[in-house]
């Protein structure tokens, strides 16, 4: 039974995986176009005036997208806390107090 139902999680994982690859790959194939978009005009034309950096690149990423890579970065700061939470074994922590305690 069990072997049987690890059998199926590896298939359903599978079958996510490549239904994700697939749709990435026609998000990404539709972008190369390279078509004229009047949001690259704009940022093209007016990123460095509005956000007073030199380096376009650098005014991009800190002054248009700097809210999303806050979220971005508070959502990282989120996950390790999680993996740290449930990686400490509670039961280690008090038995080192009692053996400090008793010797």
């Amino acid at each position: 039974m069990r072997a049987k139902r690890k059998h199926l999680l590896t298939a359903v994982e599978t079958v996510l995986l490549i239904c994700t690859g697939f749709f990435l790959f026609q998000v990404l194939e539709s972008n190369q176009g390279g078509a004229p978009s009047p949001v690259r005009e704009y940022i093209t034309e007016n990123g460095s005036r509005e956000t007073g950096a030199l380096n376009l690149v650098t005014s991009i990423y800190l002054g248009y997208r700097a809210f999303d890579t806050l979220g971005e970065t508070m959502v990282l700061m989120i996950a390790v806390t999680g993996v740290l939470f449930f990686l400490v074994d509670p039961g280690k922590e008090g038995e080192d107090d009692e053996e400090n305690r008793h010797p």
